[in-house]
């Protein structure tokens, strides 16, 4: 099974082989299946369609069904063996494992990367000379597996990157500020384990890299897909799930989340309003108070999350990864303005506690921690800069932009200076009717105008 993690965060614009696709957001529950679970529902040129909710690449997972098709009785039959071949894990004998293997000494404990097996080296010999274990073990890497399970770092398929300590640090110091015990880990293994071994907080991970379920309790860990808020093991998980919200009634939670950077916004602004209406349904909590959200994703992501979820807010904070070279700013390899990923929260910003970090400094006006390069701007009254540089105000678009755009007089706006070419804007994830961004075309003000305007005609 494979599923696209974080991939390169370049975007490419449009071109006549691949035009814009958008999510339909809705239930899930009556879309055809796949091996990863739902498939979702994409609009495009071409038509309407359902495919996968986790791989773009059709080698990954290649099922397709037009709308259509969908509605065709042998369609629907067909995709009924999907029901018995999406895959189970036994959480508990995986606990038992791992006990049995606690029980022994770190030298006759092991983890084969090839066969991805936990096992006691005296009581296995199936794991030849060529397969890749760890050996020994200690108390401390079995309680942080994630410090040391090879990452899966095909960037087109699997790879994954995890916060580095400081990250991690910070998250648990905004909780803490923000008086919350209870931790929502969705794609966050380095966070649940942090918090698993601090008396402070209790945590349950929701992770697609099902090696966890080998390491953690089975009410610690659910093998979960985020963009179709899927539960592979279903009625015990979901159990799990609503056990664990209801026991944070009184300590509060907050959801922490970091999503695949290819991932689209859309589902993954559904999952965390499912996984919120379920906590306020459990907890009895009005249907209207905000569960509290920390997603990283990186800062150019901000209009299409801003855009969904009008309550979130992005904070100046970079998050590093441990694993990833361009997205760590101790790293020689490193961006040159820091990591691109940022906090999107509904959080208080002044919650946020970068005291102890010299990178930042807090803005009197804002009344939050801001990058140190990050300036107030007083025309718009705020600290304007988004990806690491010192912006600087256009007083003709009335607004700050970064230091490499200029005004372009033909453009009447301003734009890259590099490549430039006047009269083309290109601008990923954006409405394929009028190109704009920040709306998707079942929205776009041109098309809904056109309808006014048809609607006056026919009653004229």
């Amino acid at each position: 099974m494979k599923m696209v993690k974080k991939r390169k965060l370049e975007t490419k614009p449009p071109t006549a082989k691949q035009s814009p696709v958008e999510v339909i957001v809705e239930d899930v529950t009556s879309h055809p299946l796949c091996l990863h679970g739902p498939t979702l529902l994409f609009s495009s040129e071409k038509g309407r369609y359902y495919a996968c909710a986790s791989c773009r690449n059709k080698k990954d997972c290649s099922l397709h069904i037009d709308e259509e098709d969908w509605q065709k009785e042998n369609v629907r039959k067909r995709n009924e063996k999907y029901y018995s071949l999406i895959p189970k894990i036994d959480k508990n004998a995986a606990w038992k494992n791992c006990n049995e293997v606690k029980s022994q000494h770190a030298s006759n404990r092991a983890y084969c990367s090839t066969c991805q097996e936990l096992y006691i080296v005296s009581q296995s010999k199936k794991h030849s000379k060529d397969h890749r274990v760890v050996t020994p073990l200690t108390n401390e890497q079995l309680a942080r597996p994630s410090s040391w399970l090879p990452a899966l770092e095909n960037d087109d398929v699997e790879a994954q990157y995890l916060f580095t300590k400081k990250s991690v640090s910070t998250v648990l110091g905004i909780l803490r500020n923000n008086n919350i015990k209870n931790i929502l880990c969705v794609g966050t293994p380095s966070v649940h384990e942090a918090a698993q071994l601090s008396p402070e907080f209790e945590s349950l991970l929701l992770d697609y890299d099902n090696r966890h379920h080998q390491f953690h309790a089975p009410s610690k860990y659910i093998w979960y897909n985020m963009f179709n808020n899927f539960m592979f093991n279903g009625n015990n998980d979901e159990k799990v799930l609503k056990k664990f919200l209801r026991k944070s009634r009184e300590g509060g939670i907050c959801i922490v989340m970091d999503p695949p950077f290819a991932g689209r916004v859309e589902p993954l602004v559904q999952t965390v309003r499912d996984l919120s209406a379920m906590y306020r349904n459990i907890c009895e909590k009005p249907k209207d108070e905000p569960v509290p959200v920390l997603w990283a994703f990186p800062y150019f992501a901000e209009p299409y999350i801003t855009n969904l979820m009008p309550e979130i807010r992005m904070h100046d904070y970079q998050i590093e990864y441990e694993n990833h070279k361009k997205f760590h700013n101790k790293s020689k390899s490193s961006r040159k303005f820091g990591s691109p990923v940022r906090f999107f929260t509904n959080l208080p910003l002044e919650t946020i506690d970068l005291s102890n970090d010299s990178n930042y400094k807090k803005c009197d006006k804002c009344n939050f921690w801001v990058s140190a390069k990050n300036n107030h701007c007083g025309k718009c009254n705020e600290c304007t800069s988004k990806n690491g540089m010192t912006y600087r105000h256009c007083s003709v678009c009335k607004r700050c932009v970064k230091p490499t755009f200029f005004h372009c007089k033909t453009c009447e706006r301003c734009c890259q200076q590099k490549d430039h070419v006047c009269g083309v804007v290109v601008e990923s994830q954006s409405c394929f009717n009028c190109r704009e961004k920040g709306h998707k075309r079942s929205n776009c003000p041109q098309i809904q105008e056109s309808g006014r305007a048809k609607k006056k005609r026919i009653h004229a």
